[in-house]
């Protein structure tokens, strides 16, 4: 879990159903040994008993060949979203490598470590301003006892908070911006941050 929690606005359009995942690491990084490449188009990676969620993002680093398989940091995809194929296999959807070299051995798939979320609980709320008391304007928990106005669900396969609103709750907000955090509760009762305190618009349908 980062001590700096970022910054992630949010966009809400009226008449239309909107969702979000936050996902939730450590600040510990894993680096797992990549033992082949069975398929080149898509990319599809060999790593035995690798765990990770489906939707995790990764980097790819120091494999030899194909060296296109490595992610640029600073570059236009820093990291790959990780689709699962089986418990041993993982593939990137966008990578197209057929046309690339063979694959030789080596290299490493590295990743923050997914935080397990069993017995976690989380919830939001969106305020005026920071600071602003009374009722907020939304709120979402996953706690259903606590009457949100939307659905927070604690995604323990994905190890994200996701926090939904449905097509009718979207017509009816009448505010168009705002701020809102979301906090993550431990099971021990820890309180933590997943976003700073961040903007949250709401715009209008064209369709309706």
């Amino acid at each position: 879990m980062a001590p700096d929690a970022p910054e992630i606005p949010l966009k809400i359009t009226r008449g239309k159903t909107a969702e979000f995942a936050f996902l939730y690491a450590d600040e510990e990084q894993v680096f797992l040994p990549i033992e082949a490449m069975p398929v080149k188009a898509p990319a599809r990676l060999t790593i035995t008993g690798h765990q990770i969620p489906d939707g995790w993002p990764v980097q790819v680093q120091c494999v030899k060949a194909p060296a296109e398989l490595n992610n640029d940091p600073n570059g236009d995809e820093p990291y790959y979203k990780t689709k699962v194929v089986d418990a041993n296999t993982i593939e990137f959807n966008r990578v197209n490598a057929h046309c690339w070299k063979e694959y030789v051995g080596g290299g490493l798939v590295v990743f923050n470590r997914p935080v397990n979320l069993t017995g976690w609980r989380c919830r939001a709320q969106v305020r005026s301003k920071a600071g602003a008391t009374g009722t907020p304007l939304f709120s979402w928990d996953s706690d259903a006892s606590q009457n949100p106005d939307g659905v927070a669900v604690v995604d323990v396969a994905r190890a994200c908070f996701v926090l939904r609103v449905d097509a009718a709750a979207a017509a009816a907000l009448t505010w168009s911006s705002a701020v809102y955090d979301l906090e993550a509760i431990a099971p021990d009762g820890s309180v933590y941050a997943v976003t700073a305190i961040s903007p949250v618009t709401v715009e209008g349908e064209v369709t309706v």
